[in-house]
């Protein structure tokens, strides 16, 4: 009997963590690196502190989907994960779609807001959604995981040290409206 309930435990654990990470497919995502042009509808998320624009980006490090700051003139791609910050040289840019009006609203505390665009999922299989504060280092992109209550940012000045924002903005994407007004 223990051996059965041993085995139940292992099996159990092992589909938990076997879930992979899925990428989120409703938005528009584009292959970048230094090597490739960068898209004219390219989402522009911030800037750092000497003014170069950052990108949406995402990237899976470690069996997470992250949002990242993609900086276009570098070709650097930087996130975080819940645990881990990571610089990557291959990553997707999130592109505008005609049809969508995308937008950046307040938000705290870890609160799921309605049409926030989420970059895929963990490997926990929770979804992961971009959000973005401001610090010493700029308008920074970052994830939040909505059981951390918390936007996790990597700093850029302080490497490999996540910063944890209760209050922040998340990215919504709406459909446009084909109302005329008179």
């Amino acid at each position: 009997m223990y051996r059965v309930a041993c085995l139940l435990l292992v099996a159990l654990f092992g589909v938990v963590y076997a879930v992979p990470s899925q990428y989120d497919s409703e938005q528009v995502w584009v292959a970048g690196n230094l090597s490739y042009p960068l898209p004219s509808n390219a989402l522009v998320g911030g800037f750092d502190s000497f003014g170069y624009k950052l990108y949406v980006g995402r990237v899976n490090f470690t069996g997470t989907i992250a949002p990242c700051s993609v900086k276009a003139a570098t070709g650097v791609a930087e996130g975080n994960t819940e645990l881990f910050t990571f610089t990557e040289r291959a990553y997707q840019l999130l592109t505008t779609k005609d049809n969508m009006d995308y937008e950046w609203i307040r938000s705290y505390d870890g609160i799921l807001e309605d049409n926030a665009v989420s970059v895929g999922t963990s490997a926990l299989n929770e979804r992961v959604f971009i959000c973005r504060a401001k610090s010493v280092d700029g308008l920074i992109i970052g994830s939040l995981f909505l059981t951390k209550k918390a936007c996790l940012i990597k700093g850029l000045t302080t490497f490999n040290y996540i910063h944890l924002f209760d209050k922040y903005e998340v990215l919504i994407a709406v459909p446009k409206t084909n109302a005329k007004y008179y």
